[in-house]
């Protein structure tokens, strides 16, 4: 069918403030732009961020040949509790807030006239979240146009073996021939027809010598199908694939008969200063920094992911475990999607997400559910069980799997579950902690007690009583038991599905040695809004701002909401074997003296910098990232001596900042240099310094570029000590769609023109509207000479 961007002409409105509706282009926020309050019942899971039920409308007109057509609405999702009417008629309905859905249009459309298309997102009953939802129409809208015999969306089906094989399966709603051909790089590899039989079409196609898929070498090929109906063309559709054959025993995963170990990364749905808004270009930039630090796998933690991240997942090489619920029978939070509404929609949502997944290759894996407490009881079980054979009759190809949480499912079993029907306040959230070295010890003492309970008896009991439901189960926070359990089950392949990454050096030791070990995802590879400071190193000057500045964001991600990659990144590069070159992070001089806190899911706050004007003779800490058997740190020649890694890891106290130059250096048991890596002072007077990640953008209304704001000195170094406000006006062929910073207690609004920098760096996010031009961009900020940029859409 041919497929509209129906994104453009909205308005929206809270519900009952219609007369204060705005016009806007999906995807679309709603959550983002209210006003934030610590005693939003949402809390610190949401970032304070209130909740709410908002209209969104579009009118459009349908000409008279629409008639003898199909007109069927995509909502890739909405949040949540969504309702889609046409002309006052209700078309659809989804309960859940990260499922794709259609609606039928034909039947209520005025023809020759213009029409009136409603879309109800009712997120008001808070809280229903352990993270940052969003709220509103948050992905794309698409409108498919089409004959009466059409080839139904999300219908065609791929499997593209390694040895060539292809099985094709297509629904259709009517027509007698189906013809494919098979594409690289406009190249034909096979075609075929089959016949059309009471709407399915299935035929296997064999391709000499294909191009394999996998993560180190992404190659696509194109799927064009054509629906015929007495002859005549009435539909075609393309659908991009690629060929690959996944496998798993007691000896590991494997892709095309090689054993992969998954460098996997936890990663949440939004798009950090964007909010919950989905862009293509942020799914594919958010793929390429993941890339860039080592990963080579995703766990869309814990929601289906969008169809963007899996296009960008095929297309640059990147493994998927797609996850569908944080919840089944037992509610988490009071208002959450559990239990009533869970029982009503679970097959339909299930169903949707692997029709969405069907023919992409790197979704390898599907996860049923996140730290599922009722998996320790009967009824869970039997449930778990449901769900594995519902998804092994759809899609028998891919592995399911399970984040399970062997404490939780084990206290559970024992009648003593955490979470229940008056148990939760829905504020995972660690922002109001005291800054004590008690609390800091309480806290790293929590994670070792959450693991070892995972190698319990009664955690033996929950893994005995699942054997057999999963293809391969994955643990989490459960490091203590990855020896047993390979053990115990040696013919059965398991992963660690959610792990601190604090711990990545000692886990992927066993991920190295334990044969049926698949991986590790760490918990995260990404940061995130909401949950806020669970993972965030907080210190005591943050309570002065607690009210007025509260923590937005999680603070555990290797990489931070704005796509900066933390000194962590180095470490983890050195553990997978990807980097040679010892990597440097310093603790920020502009805390010195300031106490904190650190929780679990965090090792420190180091920056890569050694550039911080106003802080000479102040000392500090700094970690070596080394894969030598000893490290050596250097200060402008000087020696801070020689110290034996461990871990990869040498940490260097009392380090006095001067100006210059800081240099790590990497030894072998010899005492032999293997390498070496520095960080310079900035020099020259404070600038603004622009980069723009994209050069021309398409005028689609969907269109991006990305604008890194650093504060530099005249050679270009980065100045971490100097943060100001910043300000971003755009004019022309776009506007400005976000603008931020990684600080974790921020008082200004992403929607905002200013905003402050951290550590010397802010980001602006710039969309293209729909026609061509220029886009202006005026950067400023006092006491700097004020910087510009134009981009071109084309």
């Amino acid at each position: 069918m041919n497929i509209q961007d129906f994104n453009a002409d909205w308005t929206v409105c809270r519900k009952g403030e219609e007369s204060a509706g705005r016009q806007v282009t999906l995807p679309h926020d709603a959550m983002l732009y209210e006003g934030r309050n610590r005693k939003a019942a949402t809390g610190g899971a949401c970032g304070y961020f209130p909740g709410g039920c908002y209209v969104y409308t579009k009118h459009f007109s349908a000409p008279e040949e629409w008639k003898n057509c199909s007109v069927i609405l995509e909502l890739e999702a909405v949040y949540q509790n969504s309702s889609v009417y046409l002309n006052g008629v209700l078309l659809a309905e989804r309960a859940y807030g990260y499922s794709d859905f259609f609606a039928d249009l034909s039947g209520a459309l005025k023809y020759g006239e213009e029409n009136e298309l409603t879309v109800i997102a009712d997120n008001s009953k808070t809280p229903n979240s352990r993270w940052y939802s969003g709220s509103g129409i948050y992905r794309r809208v698409n409108l498919y146009l089409g004959a009466k015999a059409h080839l139904v969306p999300d219908g065609l089906h791929i499997d593209a073996k390694q040895d060539g094989f292809v099985s094709i399966r297509a629904e259709a709603t009517g027509g007698d021939k189906l013809m494919i051909r098979l594409l690289r790089n406009g190249e034909e590899a096979a075609s075929g027809t089959a016949d059309v039989n009471d709407g399915i079409a299935s035929l296997e196609l064999q391709v000499s010598n294909p191009e394999l898929w996998d993560a180190e070498h992404p190659n696509i090929y194109i799927c064009k199908a054509e629906l015929l109906e007495n002859g005549s063309t009435v539909d075609t559709e393309d659908v991009e694939f690629g060929f690959r054959t996944l496998s798993w025993n007691g000896k590991g995963f494997f892709v095309n008969n090689k054993e992969v170990l998954f460098r996997g990364a936890c990663v949440h749905h939004d798009n950090g200063i964007l909010g919950a808004a989905c862009f293509d270009v942020s799914e594919e930039r958010r793929v390429r920094l993941l890339k860039e630090a080592g990963f080579n796998a995703i766990r869309s933690a814990h929601n289906p992911a969008s169809k963007a991240l899996l296009r960008a997942c095929d297309r640059l090489g990147m493994y998927v475990m797609d996850e569908t619920f944080d919840m089944w029978l037992v509610h988490k939070n009071p208002y959450d999607y559990a239990k009533d509404r869970f029982i009503s929609w679970w097959e339909k949502d299930v169903e949707a997400m692997i029709r969405k997944d069907w023919s992409h290759p790197s979704v390898v894996m599907y996860s049923i559910g996140n730290e599922i407490s009722e998996l320790g009881t009967p009824e869970g079980q039997k449930l778990c069980r449901d769900m594995a054979q519902l998804v092994k009759r759809i899609d028998p190809n891919r592995a399911v799997t399970l984040g399970i949480n062997l404490m939780l499912a084990s206290s559970a079993a024992k009648g003593k579950g955490v979470y229940g029907e008056g148990k939760n306040t829905g504020s995972q959230s660690l922002d109001s902690i005291p800054t004590s070295q008690f609390f800091n010890l309480l806290m790293n003492r929590m994670g070792g007690i959450i693991d070892r309970m995972a190698n319990s008896k009664g955690a033996d009991k929950v893994v005995d009583e699942v054997s057999g439901l999963l293809d391969m189960p994955g643990y989490n926070y459960a490091s203590s038991r990855y020896e047993k359990e390979s053990a115990r089950y040696p013919e059965r392949p398991f992963t660690g599905s959610e792990t601190l990454p604090k711990f990545l050096y000692k886990n992927w030791q066993l991920v190295k040695k334990l044969p049926n070990l698949t991986g590790d995802f760490m918990w995260t590879g990404w940061d995130y809004l909401g949950e806020s400071a669970i993972g965030t190193v907080q210190y005591k000057s943050y309570k002065k701002t607690a009210e007025t500045a509260p923590i937005i964001s999680g603070g555990c991600g290797v990489i931070d909401i704005c796509g900066k990659l933390r000194p962590e990144t180095i470490w983890n590069r050195l553990i997978w074997g990807l980097r040679e070159q010892p990597g440097i992070g310093v603790e920020p001089l502009t805390h010195v003296g300031d106490p904190s806190t650190q929780s679990i899911w965090r090792d420190n706050n180091a920056v890569e910098s050694w550039s911080w004007a106003g802080y000479e003779g102040k000392k500090t800490k700094v970690i070596v990232y080394a894969s030598g058997v000893y490290a050596e740190l250097q200060i402008n020649g000087k020696s801070y001596g020689k110290k034996k890694t461990k871990e990869y890891k040498a940490v260097f106290k009392n380090v006095t900042y001067e100006p210059g130059t800081i240099t790590a250096i990497s030894y072998d048991e010899k005492g032999e240099e293997l390498s070496r890596n520095s960080l310079k002072t900035a020099e020259g007077k404070t600038q603004i310094r622009l980069h723009t990640e994209k050069d021309v953008l398409s005028p689609t209304g969907q269109d991006l570029c990305y604008l890194n704001i650093d504060l530099t000195g005249e050679d270009g170094t980065v100045k971490s000590s100097e943060d100001c406000p910043v300000t971003v006006e755009v004019s022309g062929a776009g506007t400005l769609q976000a603008l931020g910073s990684a600080r974790p207690n921020m008082e200004e609004n992403f929607y905002y023109k200013t905003h402050t920098t951290y550590f010397g760096k802010a980001l602006a996010v710039i969309r293209a509207g729909r026609e061509a031009g220029d886009i202006h961009i005026k950067v400023s900020a006092a006491g700097m000479k004020e910087q510009t940029v134009t981009i071109p859409v084309r």
